[in-house]
């Protein structure tokens, strides 16, 4: 397949990106996402997973189903996405598709099922190939989907003495196909590859060196439910999470 997406995964892809785009920046975004079924026990593949950014909280999950369908999505699909649900804690759904669903299927899903359009001719001006490279090695043909963009304001002074601030912008997320994470930096576009299971990694910093590092790790929640983690350490003090993702792990 090499770097082609069937039509299938770039509908995904674009129902992920405009997720992202319409969200709170309270939640963050993964496409093609791998959850651990608290049911069943097994890896459930999810396309769109939506989750808090910025605590160890699985309270909140939200899955979106994006069914690239020439049909109607009828009753048994609501049924079948509503068992994936239960398995995986989410909280609401959503089930996108490109030409409507049966009546039936549309009292199935009551108040914790949302079914919306998305039609097949918005994939006409977008191709998720413009995206950045992953740049882990190993992982070939992932392309980076950005779904935060945090800022860190630092207290300078100029060379006449005089105090300012500035403001530096970076983008955060996850590749589209191994799903680790990735930084990059507004101002030197470095990319960063932050691995989130190496007990001997201390950190990341790009290119303008400034006293700020990114660092990933594996937390759990009160359930025992793992997920990974991207660090924002400013100085030594301040640790802000900026990105998350469940694992398919226990």
């Amino acid at each position: 397949m090499g770097d082609e997406l069937e039509d299938w995964k770039r509908y995904e892809r674009l129902v992920a990106r405009l997720m992202a785009d319409q969200l709170s920046t309270e939640f963050c975004v993964t496409p093609n996402a791998s959850v651990l079924g608290r049911i069943t026990g097994i890896p459930r593949q999810i396309d769109v997973l939506i989750e808090a950014r910025h605590d160890t909280d699985n309270s909140r999950r939200i899955i979106v189903d994006a069914k690239r369908r020439k049909r109607k999505i009828d009753v048994k699909e609501v049924e079948s996405f509503r068992g994936m649900m239960e398995d995986v804690g989410a909280t609401h759904g959503y089930l996108v598709c490109p030409n409507g669903h049966t009546a039936a299927a549309e009292k199935r899903a009551q108040s914790a099922v949302s079914i919306r359009l998305l039609p097949l001719d918005r994939l006409e001006s977008f191709d998720p190939r413009t995206w950045p490279r992953c740049v882990r090695l190993g992982c070939k043909y992932g392309r980076v989907f950005w779904d935060g963009y945090p800022e860190i304001s630092l207290g300078l002074v100029a060379p006449d003495g005089t105090p300012t601030r500035m403001t530096f912008v970076h983008s955060v997320g996850k590749c589209d196909r191994c799903r680790k994470f990735h930084v990059s930096c507004a101002t030197c576009r470095q990319i960063l590859y932050v691995p989130e299971d190496d007990d001997s990694d201390i950190g990341h910093q790009c290119a303008c060196r400034l006293p700020w590092f990114w660092l990933a790790s594996i937390e759990e929640d009160e359930r025992g439910a793992r997920s990974a983690e991207l660090h924002l350490a400013i100085g030594v003090s301040e640790v802000r999470t900026v990105n998350r993702r469940s694992l398919s792990t226990a």
